[in-house]
């Protein structure tokens, strides 16, 4: 963990010139820019770690253009791969038109399993 802190902080300090270039018309010095750039990656660090790995963290896949795996029908394609005590990360990918997907989504839901997208 403390390695993977340390190269986060690494690839933070690598926008420092440009940040500098921004606010040294303010007057702040690169030594300032390079403090607020450490400070600035402590604090990402932790929020890109919940988000990245966050239970709450809904994913969904899209195609432009497909068959749906349900009905058939040739449209633009949906996937909810990951959500609250649903992940299908492993499984064969599914895609489903809009009106499939949003069947099976609310068929998730009433079995209790959280999504917050949006299907129409």
């Amino acid at each position: 963990m403390i390695k993977r802190f340390i190269l986060y902080l690494i690839r933070w300090q690598l926008s420092t010139p440009i940040l500098w270039l921004v606010v040294r018309n303010l007057g702040v010095g690169i030594g300032s820019t390079v403090i607020a750039n450490l400070v600035g990656g402590s604090i990402f660090f932790w929020v890109d770690k919940f988000i990245f790995t966050s239970k709450a963290v809904e994913m969904w896949h899209f195609q432009e253009k497909g068959r749906c795996d349900d009905c058939g029908k040739e449209t633009s394609l949906w996937r909810l791969v990951l959500a609250p005590n649903y992940d299908k990360r492993q499984s064969e990918p599914k895609f489903f038109c809009m009106e499939c997907s949003k069947r099976r989504t609310d068929e998730l839901r009433s079995r209790g399993i959280t999504i917050r997208g949006k299907s129409k």
